[in-house]
């Protein structure tokens, strides 16, 4: 029996993370405003995450919302802590980061199916390609 307590229910803190991933953060956030008022975010990002990246972050972002069970939601910019999706989707990035594909399998196991998340881990992987020293 899994019990419920008020930890089940927090969020991540945004200062917990290292500096450039509230970078993605950030990212996440302003990908979610511009998406939602019809503007494309690739300018913005292309300033805080350089050219490369953000076309490559936000054809994560793409990925994201496409295999979303629900609509990807996000907190205010000047929000301290993180929501659920995007505690989510900064592990996956993260397991990215470190090459670790069965642990972001197992994390989204319960909410997307395998040809999804296959899609959101290559996706990842192009996001992280260039801070981790691949092509």
């Amino acid at each position: 029996m899994h019990h419920l307590t008020a930890t089940a229910f927090s969020t991540t803190p945004v200062a917990a993370y290292a500096d450039f991933d509230r970078l993605y953060l950030r990212a996440m956030r302003m990908w979610v405003l511009f998406a939602r008022s019809g503007r494309s975010p690739r300018a913005p990002l292309a300033a805080l995450l350089g050219e490369r990246t953000a076309a490559r972050f936000s054809m994560l972002m793409e990925a994201c919302v496409v295999a979303w069970p629900e609509p990807f939601t996000t907190f205010p910019p000047c929000a301290c802590h993180c929501s659920p999706d995007e505690s989510t989707l900064m592990a996956l990035i993260a397991h990215a980061e470190t090459g670790t594909p069965d642990a972001a399998h197992a994390m989204l196991s319960d909410m997307l199916p395998i040809a999804d998340r296959t899609r959101l881990w290559h996706a990842a992987m192009r996001c992280v390609a260039e801070r981790i020293g691949a092509p």
